[in-house]
C-alpha cells in the first residue's frame, strides 16, 4: 500500500507537467462530426437483383494526445433488396481516430489531414447473401469492428470536410459474406 501511495504522489505530478507539453493535450479539443454513406450491388442489371444500405453517422470525442481523439459514435442503417421493404438498423460503440497528417496543424499549409480509425460497435443489423443478393434482418447483440481511412479538408478554423472508406466487420463471421464496405462524406467541428 504504502509503494502504490508513493507510486501515485511520485507520478501525478509528473503526468499533469507532460500533459503542459504535448499540442494537444488530453480533452483540449472536442471532434464532433458527422458522415453519410452508401453502398449497394446488383447482379445482372440493377433493378433485377439489387440491395442497397445507407449509412447516417454521428460521433463525439475528445483529444487522448496530439494527433489522437477517441469518443463514442452512432450509424443508423437503412437497408433494403429487391425483396424486401427498407428496414431501420443502428450500431453504437467507441472510436479511435488516429492523425497522419492533421488539417489544422498552422504549418499545414494544404489544409489536407489524412487520417485512421478503428473502434468497436454493437447493433441490431445482420444479413445473409442468398444468390450474391444481401437480405437483411435484425439481430440484437451483434458486434462489429469497423475500420476507416480518409482524408480531411480544412474549410474554416473549425471545420472540416471528410472523404472517408469504411470497412466493418461484422459477427466474427467470414468477410467475404458478411462485411460492410461503403464509400461516406461528412463535416468535423473541431472545437
Amino acid at each position: 500500500m504504502k509503494k502504490c501511495l508513493f507510486c501515485l504522489l511520485f507520478f501525478l505530478p509528473n503526468m499533469v507537467l507532460a500533459q503542459n507539453g504535448h499540442r494537444h493535450p488530453f480533452g483540449n479539443q472536442l471532434l464532433l462530426g458527422i458522415h453519410y454513406g452508401y453502398a449497394e450491388d446488383f447482379v445482372g442489371r440493377r433493378n433485377n437483383l439489387f440491395y442497397s444500405e445507407y449509412f447516417i453517422g454521428a460521433r463525439a470525442g475528445v483529444s487522448v494526445a496530439s494527433n489522437l481523439y477517441g469518443g463514442i459514435q452512432y450509424r443508423f442503417i437503412r437497408a433494403d433488396n429487391f425483396e424486401t421493404p427498407g428496414q431501420n438498423f443502428y450500431m453504437a460503440g467507441i472510436w479511435l481516430r488516429g492523425y497522419l497528417l492533421h488539417p489544422l496543424d498552422k504549418k499545414n499549409r494544404y489544409r489536407m489531414g489524412a487520417f485512421l480509425e478503428s473502434g468497436f460497435l454493437l447493433g441490431n443489423y445482420a444479413f445473409e447473401n442468398r444468390n450474391s443478393v444481401q437480405y437483411p434482418f435484425e439481430q440484437p447483440n451483434s458486434w462489429y469492428l469497423p475500420f476507416q481511412m480518409g482524408a480531411e479538408y480544412r474549410l474554416f478554423p473549425f471545420l472540416t470536410l471528410e472523404l472517408a472508406l469504411n470497412l466493418i466487420y461484422n459477427n466474427g463471421k467470414s468477410w467475404d459474406e458478411h462485411g460492410i464496405v461503403y464509400l461516406s462524406i461528412g463535416a468535423n467541428f473541431h472545437l
